[in-house]
């Protein structure tokens, strides 16, 4: 048993050390990118006679059941420096069940630069998100398009430090995710670990600077893309009938020979997307499965490993000091340790505290939980449901 802890803390030394460096070769947002030699040449019309010497962006904000939220997140919007951009704000209101659409008009009357729309009825076999944004996608008249969900509030300096970026970058696709704020416990515990699958195993730099899709993060809840990108990767109408449409568009873009980065947003962006341990729950439940590519070998292989490296050791560590073994105890607490570590730099450099490192071991062990039972949702043919929609 010593030998297997000593080789699970050997790993996760290196693991440590992976983040660190990982974690440092994120782009931030507002700092230009450099183009890369795969990516596709275009000559760009220009694209500033109708608006002086200024591009345009277009924000894109799809909204159902959003009266919590949309008032807060146009306000934040429209708040935004835009001294070096012109702006155009378009919401749709997603057959909302609620005051959504009231709560737009209220922000509306205060700022002529926003458009509402209204859905119109579901095609078959389109799911409601992907369908929202491509209508979206038809009004919009800027240069560079901003998918923000609704519970996305935005600093003041957040659009023209988007623009620097993408404008350095030129065409493609950036996204990130943004600092995610957390009141109750389960969002302590797991909204944090999407921060920490990225940092822990992918590696960022490989987003950016290679063409094959199997090297993606993106959230669709800031994601910023060209609009001629948009066209050639097929847009939502491209991936109408995926949970995960974020991705796939990102994934989409760079089959088209478009770039995508990911970038640090923390500092610009801030997010609420669940106020409850059952929107967690649920929220989760609905994209994890589907985020594997539905492949029962890769939920398999995440639950050994992650059990391995984050819920062995403190099983051991407890056994250890009640069965009087100092040695074994050693081990076990060193990866306990470790990786605890690993996770709180994670947490703070997302903007979250490094203290939340200290549940590693629950973190782990509610997003093994949540995996299973969104692979036995989809195995049973109950799907998710999420504001008021059955998904499969």
């Amino acid at each position: 048993m010593e030998l297997l802890l000593f080789v699970i803390t050997c790993w996760l030394l290196l693991q440590l050390a992976f983040t660190v460096w990982n974690l440092s070769r994120m782009p931030k947002l507002g700092k230009p990118v450099q183009r890369q030699k795969w990516e596709q040449e275009y000559d760009f019309p220009d694209v500033h006679h109708q608006h002086g010497n200024k591009p345009l962006l277009s924000v894109l904000i799809p909204a159902r059941n959003e009266e919590r939220n949309i008032r807060e997140c146009l306000e934040s919007v429209t708040a935004c420096r835009t001294d070096s951009i012109e702006l155009e704000i378009l919401v749709i209101n997603d057959h909302s069940e609620d005051a959504t659409e009231s709560e737009i008009r209220k922000v509306m009357a205060q700022d002529d630069r926003i458009r509402l729309f209204h859905g119109t009825t579901l095609p078959e076999g389109w799911l409601g998100k992907s369908y929202a944004c491509h209508q979206l996608s038809l009004h919009a008249r800027g240069e560079w398009w901003l998918f923000v969900d609704a519970d996305v509030r935005l600093q003041s300096e957040a659009l023209e430090a988007a623009m620097v970026t993408a404008r350095s970058q030129r065409t493609g696709l950036i996204s990130g995710f943004p600092r995610m704020e957390t009141g109750t416990w389960l969002e302590h515990i797991v909204v944090p670990m999407m921060a920490f699958i990225i940092g822990y195993h992918l590696p960022i730099m490989m987003i950016r600077r290679s063409p094959r899709p199997v090297f993606l993060a993106v959230t669709g809840a800031w994601l910023m893309i060209h609009r001629d990108s948009y066209t050639r990767s097929g847009g939502h109408a491209h991936i109408y009938n995926h949970i995960v449409e974020d991705m796939e568009l990102a994934r989409a873009v760079k089959q088209a020979g478009d770039p995508v980065t990911l970038a640090d947003v923390h500092r610009h962006t801030s997010a609420r997307m669940y106020r409850n341990a059952a929107e967690v729950w649920e929220g989760y439940k609905k994209n994890i499965f589907a985020g594997t590519g539905r492949n029962p070998l890769l939920v398999f292989g995440v639950t050994i490993f992650y059990s391995l490296l984050f819920i062995f050791p403190l099983v051991m560590l407890l056994w250890s000091i009640a069965t009087g073994q100092p040695v074994l105890a050693t081990w076990s607490g060193a990866a306990m340790a470790i990786g605890m570590v690993t996770k709180g730099i994670i947490d703070r450099f997302s903007g979250k505290s490094f203290w939340l490192g200290l549940f590693m071991p629950i973190s782990a062990a509610c997003l093994i939980l949540i995996l299973l039972d969104s692979w036995i949702a989809s195995l049973n043919g109950k799907g998710y449901r999420w504001k008021g929609r059955t998904y499969g």
